[in-house]
């Protein structure tokens, strides 16, 4: 019982325990930790596809939207240093991380809003690497070589040296490989601070036998299946002079029977040709005109196959590329075409950097260990360093930065490497197709694109990438 003044105040048993509840109810709605933030959701990361300058900029297919005071820094910097001025470094290609919030509103339209933006600091690495000079942009004092997918400088500050029976500047050129270091210029063109030039081996590669040594080139049907020790079902030859198919044919990617079924070549003309005529155009020039006995040279040969579980090229030793005729159906042009087909030329120039890095007598497989099929699709293949070389990214890496040369040689888009990557990329392509996002791969070729070729960007007024265009 308590008394106020002369009123008499009585409470239940049940009055009691209500009144209870309600102060336990409010201390835990006025307590620290039902009032602590909500963990932040977790950062977008990627390369941007897509800048709109109005409203912010698409990571795939998310969309950043960035304010006057969403904060500007370096991946990998201190944290909380912030400049303003890296707006400007936001473009096509950019890899960003960013710190947002998300409403329960922009669930629906796939938006987040920047809180923080970091981009990292690719202008301003780097590279260095081994690659074969594939074409003299210019020369004089201080020439410009297309090797590795860099347009490199020497300067009258470069380092430089020779290997063997080369021994000044002039006996360097097409053919010729440069180890070098540098440091890209505004242009995109890497300014070399060393390089190391060197003749292309004589001495043939050692191949891994049933791997690399295995004869991919088109077969009578009926001949694969039997093993590389039984005889013939049918005998002659399936090819004509100029190497395009008399009959239809077929062709197994190894000697692992019991991992690869043979898969058919089929005699299309018009389908045979397109391949071999976008192949060939990717092929370099100083390929081309090698004599046939040089060592150097490799005796390109491009065919469109029937193979429904690969989607991406399959690439022998000696040259010879094969496409899924099935991925031809998702690729919307010649330039993207090409970007498939410039990749297994990459991966056989690649092959002759494995020579120039691990010596005549060194296999191949012993250097690029692999999957014993996968190894030969470059898509697939898992590849990864032997004593200190070049792991599986940046081999992948390597062969997308000289496609995306080789194809702009060509007179292709390079734009277009990126959206065929994408189309490739799922086993079965969905209704929207603007929903697909872009593979790991796309998005280094991104990087490079907008490093290195922003001139030739076909891209609209927004920074967009640019859609698929008809091609040659």
């Amino acid at each position: 019982m308590a008394r106020l003044g002369s009123t008499t105040h009585r409470f239940s048993a049940s009055s009691l325990l209500l009144l209870s509840s309600v102060l336990y109810v409010g201390s835990i709605a006025f307590s620290p930790i039902a009032n602590a933030q909500r963990p932040a959701p977790p950062p977008v990361k990627g390369y941007i596809t897509a800048v709109n300058p109005a409203t912010g900029f698409d990571v795939n297919r998310e969309h950043v939207k960035v304010l006057p005071g969403t904060h500007f820094g370096i991946l990998g910097g201190l944290d909380g240093v912030y400049d303003d001025a890296l707006r400007d470094k936001v473009s096509v290609g950019a890899y960003v991380q960013v710190g947002h919030s998300r409403k329960l509103d922009d669930k629906a339209s796939n938006t987040v809003t920047a809180d923080e933006v970091l981009l990292r600091d690719d202008w301003n690495e780097e590279p260095e690497g081994l690659g074969v000079i594939d074409r003299v942009v210019s020369t004089g004092a201080e020439p410009v070589f297309q090797a590795d997918g860099y347009r490199i400088r020497i300067t009258s500050a470069t380092e430089i040296s020779y290997a063997e029976d080369l021994k000044t500047l002039g006996d360097a050129g097409t053919n010729t490989w440069v180890r070098y270091e540098g440091k890209r210029d505004k242009a995109g063109v890497l300014v070399a601070s060393k390089a190391r030039f060197f003749p292309a081996k004589r001495g043939l590669l050692k191949a891994a036998l049933l791997h690399e040594a295995w004869d991919m080139s088109p077969k009578p049907v009926g001949n694969s299946e039997r093993g590389p020790n039984s005889p013939p079902v049918k005998q002659g030859n399936v090819l004509n002079a100029d190497g395009s198919l008399n009959q239809d044919a077929e062709v197994q990617y190894s000697g692992y029977q019991f991992r690869d079924e043979p898969h058919r070549i089929p005699m299309d003309p018009p389908l045979q040709e397109r391949v071999r005529r976008v192949g060939m155009s990717v092929v370099p020039a100083y390929q081309k005109l090698l004599p046939d006995d040089d060592p150097s040279k490799i005796h390109f040969r491009f065919y469109a196959v029937e193979d429904e579980k690969n989607r991406t090229e399959i690439c022998s030793s000696n040259g010879i590329i094969y496409v899924p005729a099935q991925i031809l159906q998702r690729l919307r042009s010649n330039d993207q075409l090409a970007a498939v087909l410039a990749d297994g030329v990459a991966y056989n120039l690649q092959r002759q950097g494995a020579k120039m890095e691990a010596g005549r007598s060194t296999s191949i497989l012993g250097y690029y260990a692999g999957d014993v099929v996968a190894a030969n699709v470059p898509g697939i293949g898992v590849h990864t360093a032997v004593g200190g070389g070049i792991g599986s990214t940046q081999t992948e890496e390597q062969r997308g930065r000289v496609a995306l040369a080789l194809v702009a040689d060509a007179g292709y888009d390079p734009w277009q490497a990126p959206e065929a990557w994408r189309l490739l990329a799922p086993k079965k392509l969905p209704k929207d197709l603007d929903s697909l996002k872009y593979p790991d791969r796309s998005g280094y070729q991104l990087r490079i694109l907008n490093l290195q070729y922003r001139d030739k960007a076909a891209a609209d007024s927004s920074g967009a990438v640019p859609t698929a265009s008809a091609g040659k």
